[in-house]
């Protein structure tokens, strides 16, 4: 009995040993791990989420290629006409305020603070030139605001910058400018329309210039005594650097308005160049009133621009 139940026991070990080391056959059960489909097929709002990311970043992206297309620098291109005269005026001012004798340019300056009308500077037509390089701004941009829109840079800041810089200020828009010649009235902003644009803004404007060659009394020294002076004023220019600076200032400020007219009268349906380069040369026969004239005798904008 004992023998018999020993060789039961050692055949089921043979068996269990020999199932342990035997190949794996076809037919026999395999443990299969399933993977979900969610990680390779996303859910709806997966692919929304995705798609949304792809579209701000695609956006991002075009946006900063068009801020790097339009930037304020990008395309800038400078025209030489106006570049030059102002090289030159920053050198002669660097020139003379140099070599000039010490206090000679101070001097005239504060008796223009105790007195702006009557400086008693020592000559009537300085005073002219000096009083009106802070009105010609208006004139300017009696010409210039009309074409303001689609500019490189905005003209009202240097435009109001000129009052007290001249062309230093003025000359850094008007080198980059591009000429327009064609405006519609509904688009002007609401200064240029209803005050530059105004026939009585532009009168006013021609008689406080022109009153500055009365209440100087240059106006009545040109007509009685003109060699006296520009004798005075040519004193005036060599002593000081303001003298010359100043009149180079105004000089350069006039022939830029002269430049600008006969692009303002092909907006205002002016197509005769002859005629406009004429008008153009005459309002540099009165310096600054010559340009408030034609703003107040020019054709009025259609409104269709034409």
């Amino acid at each position: 009995m004992k023998n018999s139940i020993l060789l039961q026991a050692l055949t089921m070990i043979s068996v269990a040993t020999v199932s342990a080391f035997a190949p794996i056959r076809s037919n026999s059960v395999t443990r299969q791990t399933t993977i979900p489909t969610s990680i390779f097929h996303p859910s709806p709002s997966t692919t929304i989420f995705t798609r949304s990311a792809t579209f701000t970043s695609t956006t991002i992206r075009s946006q900063s290629d068009d801020n790097e297309k339009d930037g304020l620098f990008t395309n800038l291109s400078i025209n030489p006409i106006y570049a030059a005269p102002y090289l030159v005026f920053l050198i002669v001012a660097t020139y003379m305020s140099i070599n000039e004798a010490p206090g000679a340019s101070q001097s005239i300056i504060e008796k223009f603070i105790a007195d702006p009308l009557h400086p008693n500077s020592g000559s009537a037509l300085f005073e002219v030139v000096f009083n009106t390089l802070g009105l010609i701004g208006l004139p300017m941009a009696c010409l210039i605001m009309p074409g303001a829109k689609n500019q490189k840079f905005s003209p009202t800041p240097f435009l109001f910058g000129s009052a007290a810089a001249g062309y230093g200020s003025l000359g850094l828009f008007m080198m980059t400018r591009k000429p327009v010649v064609r405006v519609d009235t509904e688009e002007l902003g609401f200064f240029t329309k209803n005050v530059l644009e105004n026939k009585i803004f532009n009168w006013v404007l021609f008689f406080a210039l022109a009153n500055t060659y009365i209440i100087t009394g240059a106006g009545e020294g040109l007509i009685t005594n003109a060699g006296a002076i520009f004798q005075d004023f040519q004193q005036v220019l060599s002593q000081s650097a303001l003298g010359l600076v100043s009149t180079l200032d105004l000089t350069i400020l006039c022939l830029t308005g002269a430049s600008l007219v006969p692009e303002d009268l092909e907006r205002r349906g002016v197509d005769d160049k002859g005629k406009a380069y004429a008008i153009a040369a005459s309002t540099l026969l009165v310096p600054a009133v010559g340009l408030a004239l034609y703003s107040a005798l020019r054709p009025s904008l259609d409104s269709d621009g034409d």
